[in-house]
């Protein structure tokens, strides 16, 4: 047995991702990483005692390129006896009709449909082909973004999925040792175009920062697997205590979240960013909400002291507000907006506008005023700025977005 075939089996046995009797959906793109999988899984279905099954989307992104890939993968899988699912996804049109970023939809409607065959076939794995230099990329892809505090250090091992669970058993080797076992047994695959497109930062940083740290070190994507797996069982537990401390001191009082800043205060530096995102939790209730970073630290700031009185406005139409020590979440009621016509915002307070006034202040002039909310833009001191109504046609571009979005009433 040779190294790939060596160190999955036992990464799938220490991890015990597979169970005797599981039927096993994989995500096949038709790219060597996922067809190698299927064919591993496949060669071993006796000995993990499981059934294997490949499941593949058509983005219709790349036109004939993209036909050709779907094609493809149903061949390669009808030639290794290995039961296929695919559907093809208009991306293009869901784009042009809903807007948001084509990266994001892409996983979106991919993984709603993943989700539909697995529960389809009963089928309680679905395992992705990610190996262990996505790992290394997805780290080194967060700390360049600032992100790796605001969730799972790297990608899980595994994770809740549909009615089944996620799982990667692929993070056991490296891409060379992928590459490895395709040579070896004759796969041919498919190779997406976009994946050599230095526009996409993952790309420059697979092609340009991962072989210097390989230079370095040529166990480094191993390394950081384990170190992510570490990290990550170290988050879960603090997870579980930040929830503790959160469910003894909350309590719900005339519709509203109701807390102290003093006892939030009392938490730990290293739970109170988790309590926060514990408490918009409640908050919301399994709304689908973006809580930002930047977001959370406001909330936790507010509470940093328990002198005055500070508002903040929240996603959704919700209020967080501090009286003193007292700290209350609660909905906003939504009153009918008055139609404006485009109103200058000027460095004097304007007239109000469904209950609220505007001015505009240069960045280096910015005074603490009470009851004030501060938003920030980029614009020379010669810029004008108008408040008015949302007219039928308007759209919205937003860091990270391919396409504009319509903006909704």
């Amino acid at each position: 047995m040779e190294t790939y075939e060596k160190k999955m089996a036992a990464f799938i046995k220490k991890h015990q991702l597979l169970v005797p009797g599981e039927q096993v959906l994989v995500g096949c793109s038709g790219g060597i990483d996922s067809l190698v999988l299927v064919h591993f899984l496949k060669m071993n279905e006796q000995a993990f005692g499981v059934a294997v099954s490949a499941v593949h989307v058509d983005h219709m992104l790349r036109g004939e390129e993209s036909r050709k890939d779907r094609s493809f993968t149903e061949a390669t899988c009808r030639h290794w006896e290995v039961a296929c699912f695919s559907r093809s996804i208009p991306i293009p049109a869901i784009l042009e009709t809903a807007g948001g970023n084509k990266q994001q939809v892409c996983r979106d409607e991919r993984y709603a449909y993943f989700k539909e065959v697995m529960a389809a076939e009963k089928a309680q794995k679905f395992a992705t082909a990610h190996h262990a230099d996505d790992q290394l990329e997805t780290v080194l892809m967060a700390g360049l973004r600032g992100s790796l505090q605001s969730g799972l250090f790297g990608m899980p091992l595994r994770r809740p999925f549909g009615e089944g669970e996620l799982i990667r058993p692929q993070f056991a080797v490296t891409k060379d040792e992928v590459a490895d076992y395709a040579r070896r047994h004759g796969i041919v695959h498919r190779e997406d175009s976009s994946n050599a497109e230095p526009i996409y930062t993952r790309n420059r940083v697979r092609e340009t920062i991962v072989p210097l740290l390989k230079k370095e070190e040529p166990s480094v994507s191993d390394h950081f697997v384990e170190l992510a797996e570490t990290l990550q069982e170290d988050q879960r537990f603090l997870d579980g205590l930040a929830r503790e401390q959160v469910k003894g001191m909350v309590h719900w009082t005339d519709g509203r979240l109701c807390l102290s800043a003093e006892s939030f205060r009392s938490g730990a530096l290293a739970l109170q960013k988790r309590m926060v995102l514990i408490l918009l939790n409640y908050l919301y209730n399994g709304q689908q909400v973006s809580i930002t970073k930047q977001l959370a630290e406001q909330v936790q700031n507010a509470m940093r002291v328990s002198a005055g009185t500070v508002f903040l406005h929240l996603p959704h139409n919700y209020m967080m507000t501090r009286q003193y020590d007292a700290v209350f979440f609660s909905r906003q009621p939504v009153h009918p907006a008055t139609a404006i016509d485009a109103m200058p915002i000027t460095g004097d307070w304007s007239e109000r506008v469904n209950g609220f006034r505007y001015k505009k202040v240069p960045l280096l002039q910015v005074e603490k005023e009470e009851n004030a909310v501060f938003w920030y833009f980029a614009a020379s001191k010669h810029d004008r700025m108008f408040i008015r109504s949302r007219k039928p046609g308007d759209r919205i571009k937003l860091a990270g977005m391919q396409q504009p979005k319509k903006c909704r009433a």
